[in-house]
């Protein structure tokens, strides 16, 4: 009887150690793919000597060549951008926005995109550049 009771008690056990290894692995897999998949957008950034990296999160507004519009990861058209951009920003709760517009964009689009901002009641507004290297 002793016997029988040992084997149940061996059989009931799962070994989970392959189980973490391929977590740990698909892990590793995102975290170095993740930050590759923010930089698909084609937009050369103006440069500055006093930029500074970003300490917050909040929402990016990517403004690209030929009316490229991204809020975050989605793609809107300039039509569409104002009514995309309110039903994401709230202003009761507001968090930073960052705007990274080309550097070949015509700077009345960008003001116009500013004003977008500014009307839905956007007030933490940021316009993110490269840092410009030693000369």
């Amino acid at each position: 009887m002793n016997q029988v009771q040992f084997e149940q008690s061996r059989m009931a056990d799962i070994n989970v150690t392959p189980l973490v290894d391929v977590f740990l692995v698909l892990l590793i897999i995102f975290m170095i793919s993740a930050p590759m998949l923010k930089s698909v957008y084609d937009i050369s950034l103006p440069t500055s000597t006093r930029a500074q990296p970003r300490s917050q999160e909040g929402i990016e507004i990517t403004l690209g060549k030929n009316g490229i519009y991204f809020i975050d990861a989605s793609q809107v058209t300039k039509e569409d951008f104002t009514s995309a951009f309110r039903q994401i920003f709230s202003p009761e709760n507001p968090r930073p926005v960052f705007v990274r517009a080309d550097g070949e964009l015509p700077y009345q689009e960008i003001v116009s995109a500013l004003d977008i901002l500014r009307k839905a009641g956007a007030v933490d507004v940021g316009l993110v550049t490269v840092p410009s290297g030693p000369k």
